[in-house]
């Protein structure tokens, strides 16, 4: 498997940035969905990856650990003006932007635990959104509503991994999926009627979809194999994700009803689309 994540669809006009470590350690690229135009925007030692476009494609966000520890970075979509958003000792990883891109929502260990923390796009007014401490659990996997006013996300508070949605202040949380089984990195439709997920609620990790208020659960993809991280198209016709189906882990696409799966060939890993 070469790589930290990564995806694409067939549709004309949509751009993917995603990490690989193609040249010997982990950097950010950019190319087109059908995986034509390669385009290498970092270029250092370390490792960069969880990448993710802000709204119109201007910027891209990320996590390095360039600086001896993972930290949360901005750059221009063409890899120029790198800037450091966050610094400290912990570990802030797994951003993502607002839907107006004002803010960027994010991960951190800092406090000794998993936590989701939100920061303005220069990385002032920086405050944490859920509870810490042992008891609170681990919190990962942010994704801000469309229209800006949720927060996704999965946290194993219940004792096992599962999807929980907040308001975009921290405030108002509630559990959308109950079960034994992991179920982890949702993100919303562009739409935010539906939330795409990956559990393994049927032996092995699958791609699932709900409602945004946790019913109407659906299995889109079902296989002997690992199908992980679901990633919705710009329009919402499509869902990519990663699977090892074809005996090494590559990026897939489908449709949004879990139809004709392809795959781009790729094995990369954190992507994001841009339209």
């Amino acid at each position: 498997m070469t790589a930290l994540f990564a995806c694409g669809s067939s549709s004309a006009g949509k751009q993917v940035v995603f990490s690989s470590n193609r040249d010997g350690d982990s950097e950010i690229f950019v190319m087109n969905s059908d995986g034509s135009g390669v385009r290498q925007l970092t270029e250092n030692e370390a490792t960069d990856f969880d990448p993710a476009w802000s709204a119109g494609g201007e910027k891209v966000v990320f996590s390095s650990d360039r600086d001896g520890d993972f930290e949360i970075f901005v750059m221009n979509s063409d890899g120029s003006g790198v800037r450091q958003l966050t610094e400290n000792e912990a570990r802030d990883f797994d951003p993502a932007w607002s839907a107006g891109a004002e803010k960027v929502v994010f991960v951190s260990h800092r406090d000794g635990d998993s936590g989701i923390f939100v920061m303005d796009v220069d990385g002032s007014a920086e405050r944490r959104l859920t509870e810490d401490g042992p008891s609170a659990g681990s919190d990962d996997g942010p994704a801000w509503k469309p229209d800006g006013k949720e927060i996704v996300f999965f946290s194993n508070r219940d004792g096992d991994s599962e999807i929980f949605v907040m308001n975009s202040d921290g405030s108002g949380v509630r559990q959308l999926t109950e079960n034994t089984n992991v179920d982890f990195y949702p993100l919303w439709s562009p739409d935010g009627t539906e939330i795409a997920f990956s559990s393994d609620r049927d032996g092995d990790f699958e791609i699932f979809v709900m409602n945004s208020d946790g019913s109407g659960v659906r299995q889109l993809t079902e296989n002997t194999n690992v199908d992980l991280y679901p990633l919705w198209s710009p329009d919402g016709t499509e869902i990519a994700f990663f699977s090892d189906r074809d005996g090494d882990f590559g990026m897939f696409v489908m449709n949004a009803d879990g139809s004709a799966v392809s795959t781009l060939g790729q094995s990369d890993l954190w992507f994001d689309w841009l339209d």
